[in-house]
């Protein structure tokens, strides 16, 4: 069902920790990824003409015929990306551990064990290098919030307050759980911003490209913008093709009012220390390389 030989390098990091950027970076470099003996396949639900990961994964709780019919699927996308690399291949999964919109509900990717056994089905070997990249809580709450407000009509973010303080999981449960199904043999986890040629050298450590290809990244969603298109659904005002991509990028550009404050200082310490606690249990795992740690002042709560 897969072609082996080769090393698998996957990717996973949501669309709020870059993800899209980095994705319109590898497809920019598709040439010189081969040149360097890699093939390459961008899953993509960001917007930028490729696929999603879920379009193909099981419902939950699917049986073995299931799991077998989506990992099916999955190969026959990318199995001709595979052929094209003799070193080994990449494979970038922004949204492998599950959608976005269940972290608001206070559900931390509950079906991530299910979905990266179709992907270890779908490659037909194990995963020789794992990066994921993950960010405080607190931070990603807000930027998922902020990526689902600027496509459709949302409740303000407070709204969502208590259930995030009580959401499920996080990140030491889903590396686990990726590490586990996916047979993972090196997982590096990163957490620390990092610019598209950074990632890279997470994905493929000592892979230099020639002449790289620098595209211009989008425009960050800004509160400003977040703000603008929530008014103008609110009022059946339907904008027109790149009329939302002009909106954003004007407010980019603009001086950006500080967020209000939805979580407690109390609550906002049991996130940061959840996180910490978190990054700590990963770090021991076997085969593990952090990048990026916790900052002293995280740490210090």
């Amino acid at each position: 069902m897969s072609v082996q030989g080769g090393t698998i390098n996957l990717h996973v990091g949501g669309q709020t920790t870059g993800a899209e950027d980095l994705v319109v970076y590898l497809a920019a470099n598709r040439a010189g990824l081969r040149r360097a003996g890699y093939g390459l396949f961008c899953f993509d639900p960001a917007g930028v003409g490729l696929d999603s990961v879920g379009a193909d994964m099981p419902e939950p709780n699917a049986d073995e015929a299931a799991v077998a019919a989506a990992a099916a699927r999955l190969c026959a996308k990318f199995g001709s990306d595979r052929r094209a690399g003799a070193e080994g291949f990449v494979l970038s999964a922004a949204d492998l551990a599950g959608p976005m919109a269940e972290l608001l509900l206070g559900r931390f990717h509950p079906n991530a064990g299910l979905r990266a056994k179709t992907l270890r089905q779908a490659l037909g070997q194990p995963v020789d290098r794992l990066v994921l990249v993950v960010q405080p809580y607190e931070v990603l709450f807000h930027s998922v919030w902020m990526a689902l407000a600027a496509d459709r009509r949302i409740d303000a973010f407070a709204e969502y307050a208590q259930a995030l303080m009580q959401f499920r999981g996080g990140w030491a449960d889903l590396g686990e759980v990726l590490a586990e199904e996916l047979e993972v043999r090196e997982l590096v986890i990163v957490a620390a911003p990092a610019a598209p040629p950074q990632a890279l050298a997470h994905i493929l450590p000592g892979v230099n490209l020639r002449q790289p290809i620098q595209p211009y990244g989008k425009p960050r969603v800004t509160p400003g913008a977040v703000a603008m298109l929530q008014r103008c659904m609110a009022q059946g005002t339907r904008l027109q093709p790149g009329q939302r991509d002009r909106l954003i990028a004007f407010h980019a550009r603009q001086p950006q009012l500080r967020s209000e404050a939805v979580f407690s200082p109390l609550a906002l310490s049991d996130l940061r220390g959840r996180y910490v606690a978190d990054l700590d249990t990963l770090a021991r795992l076997t085969e593990v390389t952090l990048i990026g740690g916790v900052l002293p002042a995280m740490a210090a709560e």
